[in-house]
Formats: C-alpha cells, sequence, structure tokens
C-alpha cells in the first residue's frame, strides 16, 4: 500500500477537523491580538498628540520673551550702510543720521622686487608683531615662496602671497584684522633684512586704520566695517563712504511678523484641538468610539489649556485677554481671530499692551510654555502614558508567546488523535471487507 494523506483512505476529514477545533481553541489569543492592537492604536494616537503639543508649544514660543520685540530695519543709502537687528539684542525704533568718512582697513606690505628663483644664502631670522604680539617665523626653505609659506605657516595674523609685476616677484603681506590696533611690523635680519619694516625695502602699500564716522553728529571711531556696538542690538555693515550724504538709518517695530506668529499661534491650538478631537470622539450612528474616547489623559490635554487662553492676564490694563485683540472662542472649541482689524489697531496703537498679553510674567504665552513643558516633560502627560501602554503590550506579547506554543501543543496532540483515529477506520473498514468477501465465498459454497 503506498503512502497517503491522513483521512484519504477512510474519508475523515483531518485537516478540517483539527482546523474547526483549533479556531476555537485560538478565540482566546484572537481576543489578546485584538487588545494588542488596540493599545498600540493608542501609543500611536498619543504620539499624533504629542506632536500637535509640540506644535503648539513652537507657536506659543514664538510668542514669549523677546519674540515681540522684532523689527525692520532699512538704509536710505543700503549699497552705503546696511543695517540688521536681532529680536533679542535691545534695539529700540527710532532713526538715526549716518555718515561714514573712513572705512577700516588693514595693513597690506610689498616688499621690493625679487628675481623669480632667487634663494636667500646665509641665516636670516624674521618676527612679526602685531598690537605688541610678536611671532617667530622658522625658515627651512631659502626662496621666496619658502618664506612665504612659512609665514602662513606662523599663524601670526598675517596673510603672504607673490605677485609677479611682469618683471619681478614681489612678497606681499597683508593684516587679517582691520584698525589701527592691528598694525603690523617685522623686525627681519640676515639674509630677509630686506623685509624689516623700519630697515628694509619693504614698504606699506596701505595703512590699518579704524572706520570713522558720525551718528546723528557724534564722532565715532570702530575697528572693523561690521559695526556691532554702536547702537545697541543694531549691526552697521559700512561698505562706502558717504561724506556730505549722510543715510538715514530708520528701525521700526515689525507688526507684519507680530501679526504672523499671533496667527500661527490661532492655526495651531486649532490644529491641536482637532487632533483631541478627533482621537476622542464617539460616532452615536454608528455607536463607535475613536482610540481615545473615554481616556481621561488624552481630554486632560485641552482642558489645562483652554482654561490658560480664557484667563485674563493679571495685573493687565487694557489688553488683559485675547478677546481684547480679536481673538475668540468658536462653538466647536476652536479659536478664530474674528476681528483682523482688532489686532492691527492694538499692535498700532498699544505694541506694549499686546507683548505684555502675551510675555509677561502672567501672559498667555508665559503660562502656556509652562503647562505644555509639562506635558512634553520626562514626567508628563505623555511619557507616563506611553510607558503605562508599552508596560502593558510587554506583558501581553508574553501572554501571546505562551498561548502560541500552547496553542501548537494542543495542535500537535489534535492532530496526532486524530491520525490515529484515521488508522485505526482504516484498518477497521479492510476488515469489514475482509469479512464481507469471506462471507460471501461462503455462500457461494453453500448453493445460496
Amino acid at each position: 500500500m503506498g503512502i497517503s494523506a491522513a483521512g484519504m483512505l477512510s474519508g475523515l476529514d483531518v485537516d478540517g477537523l483539527v482546523t474547526s477545533l483549533m479556531s476555537v481553541e485560538r478565540q482566546p489569543l484572537v481576543n489578546l491580538q485584538s487588545k494588542q492592537a488596540s493599545f498600540n492604536a493608542k501609543v500611536s494616537a498619543f504620539g499624533t498628540l504629542k506632536s500637535a503639543v509640540s506644535t503648539f508649544q513652537t507657536a506659543v514660543k514664538a510668542l514669549s520673551g523677546d519674540a515681540l520685540q522684532a523689527l525692520t530695519t532699512t538704509s536710505s543709502k543700503a549699497d552705503a550702510i546696511g543695517v540688521s537687528a536681532t529680536k533679542d539684542g535691545g534695539a529700540a525704533p527710532g532713526s538715526y543720521s549716518i555718515e561714514v568718512s573712513k572705512l577700516a582697513q588693514s595693513d597690506k606690505l610689498v616688499s621690493g622686487g625679487i628675481d623669480t628663483g632667487t634663494k636667500f644664502a646665509g641665516a636670516g631670522t624674521m618676527q612679526i608683531t602685531i598690537g605688541g604680539k610678536a611671532t617667530t617665523v622658522n625658515l627651512t626653505d631659502a626662496t621666496l615662496a619658502g618664506v612665504s609659506s612659512a609665514i602662513n605657516k606662523a599663524n601670526a595674523g598675517v596673510t603672504a602671497t607673490i605677485l609677479n609685476d611682469g618683471t619681478q616677484d614681489r612678497l606681499v603681506i597683508t593684516g587679517n584684522e582691520t584698525g589701527t590696533a592691528n598694525g603690523v611690523s617685522i623686525t627681519a635680519s640676515g639674509s630677509l633684512a630686506q623685509f624689516d619694516t623700519t630697515a628694509g625695502t619693504i614698504v606699506k602699500s596701505q595703512t590699518a586704520q579704524n572706520a570713522e564716522m558720525t551718528i546723528d553728529g557724534i564722532a565715532v571711531s570702530k575697528p572693523s566695517n561690521t559695526v556691532i556696538d554702536a547702537i545697541k542690538g543694531v549691526t552697521l555693515n559700512l561698505a562706502q563712504t558717504n561724506v556730505g550724504s549722510p543715510a538715514k538709518i530708520t528701525l521700526a517695530k515689525d507688526a507684519a511678523t507680530v501679526t504672523k506668529s499671533i496667527t500661527a499661534f490661532v492655526d495651531a491650538y486649532n490644529a491641536l484641538a482637532t487632533a483631541v478631537n478627533k482621537q476622542t470622539s464617539y460616532n452615536a450612528a454608528t455607536k463607535t468610539g475613536a482610540v481615545l474616547n473615554g481616556d481621561a489623559g488624552a481630554r486632560s490635554i485641552l482642558g489645562g489649556i483652554r482654561s490658560e487662553l480664557g484667563t485674563a492676564v493679571s495685573g493687565a490694563t487694557g489688553l488683559s485677554t485675547l478677546s481684547d485683540i480679536g481673538i475668540v472662542f468658536q462653538r466647536d472649541g476652536t479659536l478664530k481671530l474674528e476681528k483682523p482689524a482688532k489686532l492691527e489697531t492694538a499692535i498700532a496703537t498699544n505694541f506694549e499692551g499686546v507683548s505684555n498679553l502675551f510675555n509677561s510674567t502672567s501672559g498667555v504665552a508665559t503660562r502656556l510654555t509652562k503647562i505644555t513643558d509639562a506635558m512634553l516633560g520626562s514626567s508628563g502627560l505623555f511619557k507616563s502614558r506611553t510607558d503605562g501602554l508599552n508596560a502593558s503590550l510587554k506583558g501581553l506579547e508574553k501572554s501571546s508567546d505562551r498561548m502560541e506554543l500552547q496553542l501548537a501543543q494542543t495542535e500537535k496532540r489534535y492532530r496526532t488523535q486524530f491520525t490515529a483515529l484515521d488508522s485505526m477506520m482504516v484498518n477497521m473498514q479492510s476488515m469489514s471487507s475482509y469479512m464481507t468477501q469471506q462471507l460471501s465465498a461462503l455462500a457461494a459454497n453453500s448453493g445460496y
């Protein structure tokens, strides 16, 4: 007899019977896997809400501290004097008249002509001094290229190059920093004596000097053409002199940026509210709840934030609530800049009040920053909830692994039992067939 699959000879559907029984046996595992899927969905949902809170916090922080102190800067002669201001540099609105008479520059020294390929015979020394700091140049190559390379390697505060004038080479040494305090002097002896700034043939083609200007008639001298400390919080970039044609520098409150930041704040809150409502919603028609429906932690996210949004700033006069600048709650719990003109007027007439509304000690942004910091912190809502869910998932995973092992053993037992039954039925069918044949033969022999 050839080898056959279980049940093929007896007609017993071993695979079908085992499958049916195992579907019942696997039901506890199916329930467990469903629970795992639910927990994973909750972890994902909290991740979505955490991202929304983080985005909202970014918008909040754009309205806190010095964020509302942004200034626009203009220069009537931008090609001569560029201007910029930092929001946290303490710059204040105002205008200044600036006239530049000198630009800052560095020392530049040019040697006498030297035939290409000349080598400096004998010993020689060189020392470069800038602002009282002397640097010794160590020479290993006696060519002009060697001298130039050694100067650059010495990091003496200068840069050396070689210029060919068409017939001879010249060593050019340029100070790296501008300003009178950064004048360059060279002491050289022996074969390098020609590079001594006192006794040699090297001369200054450009003399280090400070930038000289008047700001509102006051004389100002600075060592650099990038002036960062003449007007508090303002950087001036000097590119040309403008004697007799003063440039007007103007600093003004950046109303457009402030309006944009406040609008972004409203939009970020609405995105957060929408995300929370979506994850905690309940559909009465289908009688199904969203992933976090009934989750107290998820519901608490908006609760604390809404409370702060509706709380007046203590001690404020004039502008103490968001509604004072045209921001109001809608029926669905979102915010709306219902009266843009109201915000524009507040910024134009009471900029300080708008700033205080958000970033004073009890300002909206100040309070919301504390709340969102707590939510997103190492011991906050999101950390505790996701840690708890992940711990539960680990426990479910272990239970699932145990069940899988038990089910594999159960299926093996069922298959062994039904295979044995199949074999028994085959034997019984064979015996039955044999008995039938024998009885038929007996009857035939008896003449019946």
